[in-house]
């Protein structure tokens, strides 16, 4: 019974280191903002941002601290045009500090809204894949906001999240295989 229990034990362990070894996801709710400078056009059916790089990380809070705040002078490059057109997979950013890379593949515009005015705005939603040196690829959202008047050169934010990340049933199925096996042999 003991020498079961010991190989239970060093079965546990040795599942944990290599579960220790892995890389994590980024932390649910961790953001990244960026800023810059961009040109629009917009109307309630359809937009198409022109961005001009570099832009510069705004701020950055959870798992993203290591690439806040970049040098002056920018480091986060921001996909050159965006329109509501843009095909999924597209990278929206990346930015660089040191050996620390971040960016966000996007699978989908998941909506915008135009607000003509004396002050035009319009906000782009999206959802993708956030990547950062260190971290396993994790879902995210994203949101960019302009302003100003339309054709002119006017300045934007962008800010992605990371979402909480649900384990694959694969691996949920393979853990708990495991350890209804451990269990009879610790009782035994």
């Amino acid at each position: 019974m003991k020498s079961k229990l010991l190989t239970a034990v060093a079965l546990a362990v040795g599942l944990g280191f290599v579960t220790a070894a892995q890389a994590v996801p980024i932390a649910a709710g961790s953001a990244l903002s960026l800023n810059g400078n961009d040109t629009y056009t917009a109307t309630a059916t359809s937009f198409t941002i022109n961005f001009s790089n570099p832009a510069n990380v705004g701020a950055a809070s959870g798992s993203f601290t290591a690439l806040a705040p970049l040098p002056a002078t920018g480091a986060a490059t921001m996909i050159a045009t965006l329109s509501n057109t843009t095909a999924a997979g597209f990278t929206l950013y990346t930015a660089t500090v040191g050996a620390v890379t971040t960016d966000l593949v996007a699978a989908s515009i998941t909506g915008f809204s135009f607000v003509s005015g004396a002050l035009p705005t319009l906000t782009v939603t999206g959802a993708g894949t956030l990547d950062l040196t260190g971290f396993t690829p994790t879902p995210g959202i994203y949101t960019i906001t302009t302003q100003g008047p339309t054709t002119a050169a006017v300045t934007f934010s962008a800010t992605s999240v990371a979402s909480a990340v649900v384990p694959e049933p694969a691996s949920l199925t393979l853990l708990g295989s495991a350890l209804i096996g451990l269990v009879p042999s610790c009782i035994s």
